[in-house]
């Protein structure tokens, strides 16, 4: 029988709404952003602990762990033995079918988990189109309330504007290592290949800048204060970004400087204002002369084929998907998974993804 919901509930859950769109379009950085989620989701939805991680857009691992109401010994179970082993390949696979949220459990959660007193558990995979940005996990003791069909609603209402504004913690986050690449004026190679990061508000002004940002737009064009208009080729990435209403996540562009140098733009649009208004946050990156090898080549030496074919089945896309995003043959995407497998030394996309995970969290 579907749930009732009543009027106390029904006010609770627009606060809530609200509240959490008013946290999603606060620019915050990314650890700031998913405590502040954390703590006005968990107003309606009351949890005795959960886990909000971030996830690596290749492969959908974790890659920060933010956690409230669990122990040490708790939240090393968890990521040692439950993400690892089950929980990877299950948040993968709601990122793929867009199902976003789910309370079901997996096999070794009742097991690992349920041995210290959890026995309910709410999970949202937060993402644009196929692409993950971040995972909520919600957890109960045995005798709490399970989760219900209004828990579920309210964490599919909200989890595109989460989704969106993770992407631009990220920017927000680029633009806090930019300053503090800003504050060493000893290296100036350095600063002029560190990324900058501005904000276009909804009438083509530059309302917020780094430091390095000015430099870039002044090599881009003859922009150098904060009510100067952008370049034309700045104005058309932005344009195209708003007329998606943010459903690109990020738009991306090349763009060669007066110097020569060449630039990658890329733009994501931050949520509305109460009038409706949305700005857009840019991070401009110099190229650099040497390519930076992904974290699976470095670490693997996969090649580029081997690195692509890894990236999607971690993702969870099957043989036949990834050869129709590749444009190759599925006995190709067999053989170069097969080759990538025996490079990082799993076989099997649930031993592969633990392999990937617990690698990342061993020092380099």
């Amino acid at each position: 029988m579907p749930e009732t919901m009543s009027p106390g509930y029904a006010a609770a859950e627009r606060e809530a709404y609200r509240s959490v769109r008013r946290a999603c379009d606060a620019g915050l950085d990314s650890m700031a952003l998913r405590a502040e989620l954390t703590r006005r989701i968990t107003r309606l939805i009351p949890t005795d602990a959960s886990y909000f991680g971030t996830l690596d857009r290749h492969t959908g691992l974790l890659r920060q762990l933010l956690s409230e109401g669990a122990s040490e010994e708790v939240e090393r179970q968890f990521l040692e033995v439950v993400y690892p082993l089950a929980d990877a390949e299950r948040t993968a696979d709601l990122v793929r079918s867009g199902r976003v949220v789910t309370t079901e459990s997996s096999s070794d959660m009742p097991g690992v988990m349920g041995e210290r007193g959890f026995g309910r558990e709410l999970r949202a995979a937060f993402a644009l189109g196929d692409e993950p940005g971040g995972m909520w996990l919600a957890l109960r003791e045995r005798r709490s309330r399970a989760f219900g069909e209004h828990d579920v609603a309210f964490i599919h209402r909200i989890a595109p504007h989460v989704a969106r504004a993770l992407r631009r913690a990220a920017l927000v986050d680029a633009a806090k290592l930019a300053r503090l690449a800003d504050l060493d004026d000893e290296d100036i190679e350095s600063r002029e290949l560190t990324p900058g990061v501005v904000v276009i508000d909804d009438h083509w002004r530059v309302t917020q800048w780094t430091v390095t940002a000015e430099a870039h737009l002044a090599d881009l064009a003859d922009l150098s204060t904060a009510t100067s208009t952008p370049t034309s080729a700045i104005v058309d990435l932005v344009a195209r970004q708003r007329a998606s209403g943010g459903a690109a996540g990020v738009s991306l562009l090349s763009l060669q400087g007066r110097s020569g140098r060449w630039y990658t733009l890329r733009a994501a649009l931050a949520e509305p204002d109460e009038v409706g208004r949305s700005s857009t946050v840019m991070i401009i990156a110099p190229a650099v002369r040497r390519p930076v090898a992904p974290s699976l080549t470095r670490r693997y030496g996969l090649s580029r084929e081997e690195r692509e074919v890894a990236s999607l089945s971690a993702r969870g896309f099957a043989t036949g998907e990834i050869a129709d995003r590749l444009g190759i043959t599925p006995s190709a995407v067999r053989e170069h998974l097969a080759q990538a497998e025996e490079k990082i030394g799993a076989r099997g996309r649930p031993a592969m993804l633990a392999k990937l995970f617990l690698d990342r969290r061993q020092p380099k």
